[in-house]
């Protein structure tokens, strides 16, 4: 897949820690090639990933759906079986108050975007919530201006929170969730984080078997990647990040496209 950058986006790649080497050509603008890098050193020196070369997923056609314009809230799916916590009560995810990002960019005809991000408990509890406080903040601002989300046409973004919870309140995560869709309207559903997409998706599959593809959510196209304060920890998987958003953005491009 080529995808043309402009100097900030590609800085915006250098800061999430995946470098990008472009080749020169005389008559013919300058394109991301298919190896990516790591290098971390803009948000965690010396973390950087050495020599790990990663491919970006070819520019396969991906089916979208129509954008949906329900007469009323979706109904919810049956509710899947509460998590267990270590200490044998059950888990379950509070879904935070869903807030616009990069409205000043937004664009009259791009795509819609929602993304589901797994958060800390505690960082809820700063008022007003601020996804991009802190190093994870930072890199996770970095990721979505990479994925040109601050080039979208609406782009809503909500706090996931796993938390311990009677039974009837974990069973809540789907309907929670159709509400949200239904006034989002997403074409591109964004999930962050290995619990939170397992709990969305609801599947016990390892995050490994369930990025790299198109799911659904709700009718929205779906992809799930890594949350950014698992990059921090894990700065050798910020390409295989990467390769979720590009994913993500052949989707947008594909729902934002005039035909559709």
């Amino acid at each position: 897949m080529s995808l043309t950058l402009d100097k900030r986006q590609r800085a915006m790649l250098r800061e999430m820690g995946v470098r990008v080497w472009l080749p020169q050509a005389p008559d013919r603008p300058v394109t991301v090639q298919a190896e990516v890098e790591s290098a971390m050193d803009a948000v965690v020196p010396g973390a950087g990933l050495a020599g790990a070369a990663v491919h970006f997923p070819e520019n396969r056609p991906v089916a979208v759906r129509e954008r949906p314009v329900p007469a009323q809230a979706p109904q919810a799916p049956s509710a899947p079986r509460a998590e267990a916590q270590p200490g044998g009560g059950p888990v379950g995810w509070r879904v935070g108050a869903a807030q616009a990002l990069y409205a000043e960019g937004a664009q009259a005809h791009g795509a819609r975007w929602l993304v589901l991000a797994e958060t800390p408990a505690a960082a809820l509890q700063a008022e007003p919530f601020s996804p991009f406080l802190g190093d994870a903040g930072k890199l996770l601002d970095n990721m979505l201006r990479a994925a040109r989300l601050n080039q979208a046409g609406v782009v809503l973004l909500a706090p996931l929170v796993r938390l311990a919870a009677s039974g009837s309140a974990a069973a809540g995560l789907q309907a929670a969730l159709a509400d949200l869709a239904a006034h989002a309207l997403p074409d591109v559903v964004l999930v962050m984080g290995r619990l939170a997409a397992q709990a969305v998706l609801q599947s016990t599959e390892p995050l490994g078997r369930l990025r790299g593809q198109v799911h659904s959510v709700l009718g929205a196209n779906t992809v799930v990647t890594y949350d950014a304060t698992y990059l921090l920890r894990n700065p050798a998987d910020k390409a295989k990040a990467w390769e979720d958003l590009c994913l993500a953005m052949r989707l947008a491009r594909s729902s934002a496209s005039p035909d559709n």
